[in-house]
This record gives C-alpha cells, structure tokens and sequence, in this order.
C-alpha cells in the first residue's frame, strides 16, 4: 500500500468522485471498521467468526458494545461532544446492546465506558488505520486510471464487488487478494487459456510473416516474435512473486528452471532469439512449485 496521504490529498482525491461514488465508498469504509471492531471483539472473548454466521448471531453471542458509527469532524473542527462534556472531532457512536443504550465517546471515554482494555482499543484503532491506507490506495488507483483486470470479468463476485464496478471504484490490494485467493483454481484456468492463445496467435503472425517474405531471408535470429516490453508487461507481477520466494526453490531441477527463465529474460533484452512457449511452461512450473498460483 502507498504511505498515508495528507488530509488536503484526501479531500482533492474525494472530489474526483461524483455523489454516488463517494457514498458507496464512505460507506464500504464505516462497514470495514465496523467488521474490524466486531472480529477484534469476538477474537478477544474467544468467538471464532465463520463465513456462515450472520454478523447478528454474533452480536447476540456477544450481547455487548457495539460500534454503530465514527464521526469525523474534520480538520481544525470539534463539532461533536463527549459523554464527559469534552469536545470532539473523532466521535465514536456506541451501542451497549445488553442495556440497550448509545453513547457518544471520544478515544479515552470509550475505554472508560466500555472497559475494553488500552490494548484491544490500540489493536482495533491500529485496523482503522489500515483501512484509512486502504481508502487512500482506492482514491490514488481511481486518478491513475486503474483498470479491472480482464480475467475477473467472468468471476461470480459478490454483489457488493460488482455494485463497486459499476460504479467504476477500483479495488484495493486487500481486495484482489481476497478475490486472488477465493478464486484461485477459476483464474488459473483463465489465465492459462489466455497464455495458450496468445502463443497460437503468435505462432499465426511467425507463420505468416514467413509465408509472406523470401525464404531464404528467413532465419529464427532474424525474426523478434516477441520483444522484452512484451513480455516485461505481461509478465512482471509474476517473476517479482518468484524472486521473492526464489529462496524456497531448493529441488535442483526447479533451481535450474528459475535460472533459465531468468537467462531467457536477460537474453531477450539484448535481442537474443526468445522461446516464448519455453519461457511460459518454465514460469507456469515454478508457479505451481512455489504454490503460488
């Protein structure tokens, strides 16, 4: 994730996006730190959360404090008011769901009110500002220009993901992960076909351009199907995820693929004739080795 931005950068940022944009964002963000309150909460008392359980039986398995909002007042503004009388610009709305009553607390107040102790209370708060990170990674996507990658198109995501494209936000890093990990086997398959048809298209246009020329001008040194930029653009993501984990690749024969795929590279950036079907059968191995895909 990028370093936090400044206040003034989220605020020119925010302004990037339409009504709707920005209320859909706002509002995956309070829910994002409500789900960051609610696991810290169930973790500490010991409640496991499965994917199966609503986040109401949970909250009757807790019968505890629950948190319903956080106000932010803004820069250099105090608009809201404690229990205690203190004014706020951070205002946290809690619910105490066993007495059935809302306060209105600022950091301090709320580890008084609620007895949750100074380091669940700096564990959740520490999450918030990881969402904040999240939120600023969304916003500085959204300038870029950043683009759905195509394979996630044909994907069953959950409705509130694809409400998030329509609406043109782009996913954060947390979220691909996720989506990464969920659909694991679904995206290998796709990506793997989309590897096998860029080679048949390949092998097409060599074809081709072979058919087309005098035969006797043809030599494989002379013909570049598939230039470094190529095959840099395609493929960086996945051998920085290999050099990153190069030092589990301990099998001898695995060793000797990362290295060949490492040379083919080096080669391809001084003109060198490049195996593209090679190199992809090499990558997709060590991929699988390293349990990566």
């Amino acid at each position: 994730m990028p370093p936090p931005l400044t206040e003034k950068e989220v605020n020119r940022l925010f302004q990037l996006l339409d009504d709707n944009q920005l209320i859909f964002l706002q509002s995956y963000l309070k829910q994002s730190k409500k789900s960051k309150w609610l696991e810290k909460l169930a973790h500490k008392k010991g409640i496991v959360l499965h994917s199966n359980v609503s986040i109401d039986e949970v909250w009757e398995k807790l019968n505890d404090w629950e948190l319903k909002e956080i106000l932010d007042g803004g820069y250099g503004n105090r608009p809201y008011k404690c229990e205690c009388g203190i004014t706020l610009r951070y205002c946290y709305i809690v619910h105490h769901r066993k007495e059935n009553k809302t306060y209105q607390l600022g950091e301090t107040c709320l580890g008084n009110y609620t007895m949750i102790s100074a380091e669940l209370i700096k564990d959740i708060t520490n999450g918030f500002h990881k969402i904040d990170l999240e939120r600023d990674e969304i916003l500085i996507r959204y300038e870029q220009g950043w683009d759905l990658p195509t394979d996630y198109n044909e994907l069953p995501l959950t409705e509130d993901l694809r409400t998030q494209i329509d609406m043109g936000i782009p996913f954060s890093s947390i979220q691909v992960n996720k989506i990464e990990k969920m659909f694991q086997h679904e995206l290998l398959q796709v990506r793997r076909q989309g590897e096998l048809d860029r080679i048949a298209q390949l092998r097409m246009r060599q074809s081709a351009f072979v058919s087309s020329s005098d035969v006797s001008l043809y030599s494989p040194s002379r013909i570049q199907s598939v230039t470094y930029e190529d095959v840099i653009s395609q493929h960086l993501a996945n051998l920085k995820l290999m050099r990153e984990h190069e030092h589990r690749i301990t099998y001898p024969i695995m060793l000797e693929k990362w290295n060949n795929v490492q040379d083919m590279i080096k080669g391809l950036k001084r003109g060198e004739n490049f195996d593209y079907s090679k190199f992809l059968s090499r990558m997709f191995e060590l991929l699988y080795y390293l349990n990566l895909y």
